[in-house]
C-alpha cells in the first residue's frame, strides 16, 4: 500500500512529520499523517516531490515486494533511541527487500546456497560459546586457519551481508524473516575492517546460537562476544602464537601481529588471552590502562580495511547481462542512478 511506503520512507531517511513537512513546504504535518495513514491518497506530482525530497525513486513508492522482519538483535555502544532503532530497522528491510526480490529474478537452482540454520547449537555458558564457535568451524569444514574474508565466507554460508552508513551508536544487527528463510547481517560502513570483522562475527552468534530463555540478555551479550573471539582467533592459535601457560605482560607488538594475521583488534586480541587464562589479570589490567594512554581504545593503529560485500552486486550486473530485468529495474534494486549501470564504468558502486 503506497501509504504504508510513504511512512517507512519517512522512517527511512529519519525524519519526524513535521520535519518532513517542513522540508516539503507545502503541506502540513497533518496533511502528511493522513497520507500515512491511507485517509488521503497522495496524486502523482506527490508523490514526484516525495521522492525528491526523500532521495528516492518514484519506484520505491509503488513496490510491492513486502517483507516483515523478525524482532532485530542489535548491538549497541550504548542504548540507541527508538527513533533510531526504527531508520535502522527499515534500512535493513528496505536492503532486505530488495535483495530477495532481486534473487527472485533468477531460476532458484542457478544461486542456490546451502542455508545456515538458526539457533543450531544450545549455548548456556561462556565456556560453551566458545566450543560453539569451533564447532561451527568444523560444520563449516574451514579448519583452525584464519580467515581471509570474513564477508565473504558469510555469503557463501546463504547469510547476506549489507554495509550501512548507520548513527554513530550503530555498530551491527541481525536481521531475519519471519520465516527465517532469509538472514542478513547489517554492518556500521564506517567503522574500521577489524571491528566490522568483529561485529559480524557477534552477530553470527546471535544467528547460531541458542541460549536458554532465562539467560539474562548482558550474559548472552558476553557469550557472543566470546563466540565472535574464538571465531576469529581460535584458542589453539592464541596458544601457538602466545604460548600454552599464563604470563604476566605482553608487548603490544604481539598483539599487533596477531590483528594483522587474524584480522580482530589488539583489544579483541588481548580478551582472547584473558578469556583463555593466559594472561594475568593485572597483566590484562596493566595492557588495558596502556591501551587507554595511547588512545587506542578509540583509534588502534594499523586500522584494517573493511570488506565489502560482492554478491547483491553482481546478481544485480549478472540479471542485467541477461536481460532478466531493464536497466531501470537495476539501478532501483543499486539505488543508484541509470549512469552507474554504464558499461564503462568500474570500481565499486557504493554503500546501500
Amino acid at each position: 500500500m503506497i501509504h504504508d511506503r510513504i511512512k517507512r520512507a519517512r522512517v527511512l531517511k529519519g525524519y519526524t512529520l513535521e520535519e518532513l513537512a517542513q522540508r516539503i513546504g507545502d503541506i502540513s504535518k497533518q496533511a502528511l499523517s493522513k497520507f500515512e495513514n491511507g485517509q488521503s491518497t497522495p496524486n502523482s506530482t506527490r508523490i514526484l516531490q516525495f521522492a525528491k525530497v526523500l532521495q528516492l525513486s518514484p519506484e520505491y513508492f509503488f513496490r510491492s515486494d513486502v517483507v516483515e522482519l523478525a524482532p532485530l538483535e542489535f548491538r549497541k555502544l550504548a542504548k540507541m533511541p527508538k527513533y533510531r532503532q526504527e531508520q535502522v530497522t527499515e534500512r535493513i528491510r528496505d536492503h532486505l527487500e530488495r535483495y530477495i526480490a532481486l534473487e527472485n529474478c533468477f531460476e532458484h537452482a542457478a544461486i542456490d546456497i546451502p542455508a545456515t540454520p538458526p539457533q543450531m547449537i544450545a549455548v548456556s555458558s561462556f565456556d560453551e560459546a566458545e566450543a560453539a564457535a569451533n564447532q561451527l568451524r568444523t560444520h563449516w569444514q574451514i579448519g583452525e586457519d584464519a580467515i581471509a574474508n570474513l564477508t565473504e565466507l558469510l555469503e557463501e554460508r546463504g547469510i547476506k551481508v549489507a554495509l550501512l552508513h548507520g548513527p554513530d551508536d550503530f555498530d551491527g544487527a541481525c536481521a531475519a524473516t519471519q520465516d527465517g528463510k532469509h538472514v542478513l547481517i547489517a554492518l556500521n560502513a564506517d567503522r574500521p575492517g577489524e571491528r566490522m570483522r568483529f561485529t559480524a562475527a557477534h552477530e553470527l552468534g546471535h544467528w547460531v546460537m541458542n541460549f536458554p530463555a532465562e539467560m539474562k540478555e548482558k550474559d548472552i551479550e558476553i557469550c557472543c562476544h566470546r563466540f565472535a573471539g574464538a571465531f576469529l582467533y581460535p584458542a589453539s592459535c592464541v596458544t601457538a602464537d602466545f604460548g600454552g601457560h599464563q604470563r604476566s605482560r605482553v608487548h603490544p607488538r604481539e598483539l599487533l601481529i596477531a590483528k594483522q594475521h587474524y584480522g580482530l583488534s589488539i583489544a579483541a586480541a588481548l580478551r582472547r588471552l584473558k578469556d583463555l587464562a593466559l594472561l594475568s589479570d593485572a597483566g590484562y589490567q596493566s595492557s588495558t590502562i596502556q591501551f587507554s594512554k595511547n588512545g587506542w581504545r578509540k583509534d588502534e593503529p594499523n586500522p584494517l580495511p573493511p570488506e565489502t560485500p560482492r554478491r547483491f552486486e553482481s546478481l544485480v550486473f549478472w540479471g542485467l547481462a541477461e536481460d532478466f530485468f531493464s536497466k531501470s529495474r537495476a539501478a532501483e534494486f543499486l539505488q543508484q542512478p541509470l549512469s552507474a549501470l554504464d558499461p564503462s564504468m568500474t570500481g565499486p558502486l557504493g554503500i546501500q
